[in-house]
């Protein structure tokens, strides 16, 4: 009996809540630097393009050096780039680029963001449960989501550095911190026009969870506003063609309802979301429109991109899920809760990981896959490449090649009619069976060296098997 005793006592502390809280740290820390790692070495593996990292990276950097952040786009090229998007937040991250000019420094923020809002996600939970053991195990669940995977994965975008303002909004309620709330709500709806929704339901959720009414109401109608506001007036105004992220509605009233369900993938993505959280956020009916708002937004889009798990696409949805799912164990019964908190504990993790892990294979087990870093070296040549042209020139290279180029003088993409921005050097890599998405804007890569090899307004500065530096003549001015 001693023994048994013994044994119950030192499980007892281990699952301590000192524990259990320095556990979710190491978590949290861990995830980031998984993440950190993951975006590090694709970008070394000349996996990241212009194509999205160069939309952020780029006006980042020239507002730091107090110049007018101008982007390269197919669409709103050489305007503003919130014109893209309007996202102002992410110029909160400024401040980076006035101690180094590594394009690494701006990637391992989404990575910190998640990390960070796993914390912000488990202090929620210990205000909501009152129970370490299973704010623990949302947030690991809310990290093995293959949405909040993916997200981490695809190097920069605004919505995942978000995910922390979201889960931070979320905190501010549970508090019961109107102060804080308006603060990190607007503050969210910063990061991307599309986030009114966020804001919207936000309102809907204060309205009936903390019973703020008249404050629920006014955050509906101002995010409303706010979101037909820059719509319908502030980025037509930048861009000049209008809001240019494709919404496809059918022409028919009555088909909107089957369009939100088909094809399959729509339905797919419902599905899996849930269940990767054990169904318990619809026990948490005051934030099921801000799901389902955020699946209709996407799935109402003519970009299939938007529809499944992959990109960045959920990091806005993922931390709703997670405090769905601590509000959705609190209305089970908080007594049964407690005494089953391993087991359940238990159940929701192994769930999320065999998903997630073993079914779905997300890219979180790249961290551990020694090829993986092994491949980081196979580019050495991409690197004498880029090496080749000096900080002060102007650019021009193909997609993959041009972020590393987002703090040189100008940059631009290479397409097919590389003369309209007349660089002075034009970077471009000739080997078969490169990713398509590094060949953005050129049609054909070959045309397009021969057109380079017979222009006599540009010489082959540096050679070295298929990876080619052209020179601008000396007696050709701009």
């Amino acid at each position: 009996m001693k023994i048994v005793m013994k044994k119950l006592h030192f499980f007892h502390n281990l699952l301590s809540d000192r524990n259990i809280h320095i556990a979710a740290i190491a978590m949290c820390a861990l995830y980031a630097l998984a993440g950190i790692l993951i975006n590090l070495n694709r970008f070394w593996q000349f996996d990241l393009g212009y194509y999205d990292f160069g939309f952020f990276d780029r006006p980042i950097w020239e507002l730091a050096h107090f110049k007018v952040p101008i982007i390269d786009h197919f669409i709103v090229g050489g305007k503003i780039s919130l014109a893209d998007h309007f996202n102002p937040s992410i110029f909160l991250l400024t401040p980076i680029y006035w101690f180094t000019d590594r394009s690494e420094a701006l990637l391992i923020v989404p990575s910190i963001a998640i990390g960070l809002s796993g914390y912000i996600i488990y202090k929620t939970g210990l205000k909501i449960l009152k129970n370490s053991v299973l704010s623990c195990a949302v947030v690991g669940v809310y990290f093995l989501y293959l949405g909040t995977q993916n997200a981490m994965y695809s190097d920069f975008h605004e919505l995942t550095v978000a995910s922390a303002a979201f889960a931070a909004t979320y905190w501010a309620i549970i508090i019961k911190s109107k102060k804080w709330f308006i603060i990190f709500l607007i503050l969210s709806l910063g990061f991307k026009e599309s986030l009114f929704i966020f804001g919207f339901s936000t309102g809907f959720f204060v309205f009936f969870y903390n019973k703020w009414r008249r404050l629920g109401i006014f955050t509906m109608l101002f995010s409303l506003i706010w979101g037909i506001f820059v719509l319908k007036y502030v980025l037509p105004s930048l861009s000049g063609v209008g809001y240019i992220t494709p919404i496809n509605l059918p022409n028919e009233p009555g088909k909107i309802l089957s369009h939100l369900f088909t094809p399959p993938i729509k339905m797919e993505t419902i599905v899996r979301s849930f269940l990767n959280f054990s169904f318990l956020p619809l026990l948490s009916p005051s934030l099921l429109p801000h799901i389902f708002l955020n699946f209709a937004s996407r799935f109402l889009t003519s970009g299939s991109t938007r529809w499944d798990l992959g990109l960045h696409y959920n990091a806005e949805i993922a931390p709703t899920f997670a405090i769905a799912t601590l509000i959705g164990m609190k209305n089970v019964s908080k007594k049964y809760i407690q005494k089953f908190e391993i087991l359940i504990a238990g159940f929701i993790l192994l769930l999320s990981f065999v998903l997630n892990l073993y079914i779905y294979k997300g890219p979180l087990i790249l961290t551990v896959h020694p090829a993986f870093y092994q491949h980081t070296s196979d580019f050495e040549f991409l690197r004498d490449l880029v090496s080749q042209v000096p900080i002060d020139a102007t650019v021009s290279a193909q997609n993959n090649l041009a972020s590393y180029f987002l703090h040189h003088k100008e940059i631009w993409i290479l397409r097919d009619t590389y003369t309209e921005h007349d660089p002075e050097y034009i970077v471009i890599d000739m080997r078969e069976g490169q990713n398509p998405s590094g060949l953005l804007g050129i049609d054909n890569k070959e045309t397009l060296f021969e057109n380079l090899s017979s222009d006599n307004k540009y010489e082959v500065f540096y050679n070295v098997g298929d990876q080619y530096v052209f020179r601008r003549n000396r007696s050709f001015k701009n």
